[in-house]
């Protein structure tokens, strides 16, 4: 998972989609200046650069990630950004060793639940939070982007059955189900479409066949593996041709830890 990220890396903070999809999580989470916030699986640090925004001077926002690769894109990002309130740490997003009980008032994770183990993820965001604290993430619904589930419907006429890596959290009553099992109170889910940019059927190909999610591919031969690209290609160049090919259904899961909110308090909002 590391190798894959720190191959990313370059070029991950520069899909302009990627930016509106951060900026639009915490918008909605309603952070307040004097906040703390982790951002867990920040990636080029997108989300903490939004949040730190939010929060201002007074407050605090900490990225992890695992990916050094993408840590020093962070940095980078960062540097250029004039902020002074942010900093990043390696560190595995669903276990955050290190990181004291109850340490912050808000958690976000944008994207990160496609990669992540979520009910792990879910218990340690939990144990960092403190009581009346917000744990924000964003998901792709289940079942989508639409080419993905091609090559998992393609992948079964070779033996393989591909796990959906949405079906944890890729639904609202999935998402409800399993913040409560971690401990929070689920408040809401904010429905919204990404317009995806197209791809060509050798890009998606290529994409998926690295994706750590579908790791069961390297156990085929390499005639399985040649007729199996054939088929997904022929597929998914079909696919592309509606109009709604590339678009990415998702939603902005919000909920929190029981107790007493205290001075500061992050409300979901619209």
């Amino acid at each position: 998972m590391e190798s894959y990220f720190d191959g990313r890396a370059a070029g991950y903070g520069q899909l302009s989609w990627h930016a509106g999809y951060a900026e639009r999580l915490v918008e909605l989470a309603g952070l307040t200046p004097g906040m703390r916030v982790l951002d867990a699986a920040t990636g080029t640090g997108l989300a903490a650069l939004a949040a730190a925004r939010a929060v201002g001077p007074s407050g605090q926002v900490v990225g992890v990630d695992i990916s050094a690769g993408m840590l020093r894109e962070a940095g980078r990002l960062l540097a250029a950004s004039g902020l002074t309130n942010v900093s990043y740490v390696k560190a595995d997003a669903t276990a955050l060793a290190g990181f004291d009980d109850e340490a912050f008032d808000v958690v976000l994770c944008c994207a990160g639940t496609l990669y992540l183990q979520a009910s792990a993820a879910f218990a340690a965001w939990h144990r960092v939070l403190r009581p009346g604290g917000l744990v924000c993430f964003s998901a792709m619904r289940a079942g989508f982007p639409r080419a993905a589930r091609v090559f998992r419907e393609c992948a079964r006429d070779f033996g393989l059955a591909l796990t959906d890596p949405m079906a944890e959290v890729g639904t609202e009553e999935s998402s409800r189900v399993a913040v409560a099992k971690a401990g929070f109170v689920y408040e809401r889910a904010v429905p919204d479409v990404i317009a995806l940019p197209p791809r060509n059927a050798a890009d998606l190909w290529r994409g998926h066949m690295v994706n750590p999610n579908y790791f069961e591919v390297a156990s085929l031969s390499p005639e399985e593996t040649a007729a199996f690209e054939a088929r997904y290609r022929a597929q998914v160049s079909e696919l592309s041709n509606e109009p709604d090919a590339f678009d990415l259904p998702v939603m902005y899961v919000y909920a929190r830890k029981p107790g007493r909110a205290g001075r500061r308090d992050a409300a979901a909002r619209t």
